[in-house]
């Protein structure tokens, strides 16, 4: 049988509680209490907390508009927020799933090139995980000089869609 004792600091003062009744024997938790979640900071020589993660923002109206287009052709979109890899949105279809960022650039993005040069980080870390992935990965970008512009990342890099939408029906 565990011996529990219980200190006169640990005991909040008998009052008014919200159901309104007057007495209260609730008792604060003087350490960990079982079931707590222990935060443990992860600090790099010499004491300085490491830089957290880069987020990625993606609630913007051209990700929505992604999605709408996405299920017209019977995908089922998920939007990603706040993911720590550079995707907006996961579209499931049977045998299909397709994995897309959505990029909204002020500056016109007419090629393949033209969007790795201004996106480095981002494509070069989806083309890695095209490497390690069956699944399809595409980058949509919409500028106002452009439009809508369809990628598909390869390994290798990234070619543009040339039968896009027409490349989303299986």
């Amino acid at each position: 049988m565990q011996n529990s004792e219980t200190n006169e600091q640990d005991v909040i003062a008998p009052g008014a509680m919200a159901s309104g009744a007057s007495y209260s024997n609730r008792i604060n938790p003087c350490g960990n209490a079982a079931g707590e979640t222990t935060v443990i900071l992860h600090t790099a020589e010499g004491g300085n907390q490491e830089a957290p993660h880069k987020r990625y923002s993606r609630n913007s109206s051209h990700v929505h508009e992604a999605m709408r287009l996405l299920a017209t052709y019977e995908y089922r979109p998920i939007r990603l927020a706040e993911s720590a890899i550079p995707l907006s949105i996961i579209g499931f279809k049977q045998g299909d799933p397709l994995l897309v960022l959505v990029i909204s650039a002020r500056k016109p993005v007419p090629s393949a090139a033209r969007l790795h040069e201004d996106f480095k980080e981002s494509v070069e870390c989806l083309c890695r995980m095209a490497a390690g992935m069956r699944y399809r990965i595409m980058i949509w970008v919409h500028s106002p000089a452009c439009g809508w512009r369809y990628y598909t990342v390869y390994p290798g890099g990234l070619a543009y869609d040339l039968k896009f939408p027409g490349s989303l029906e299986h």
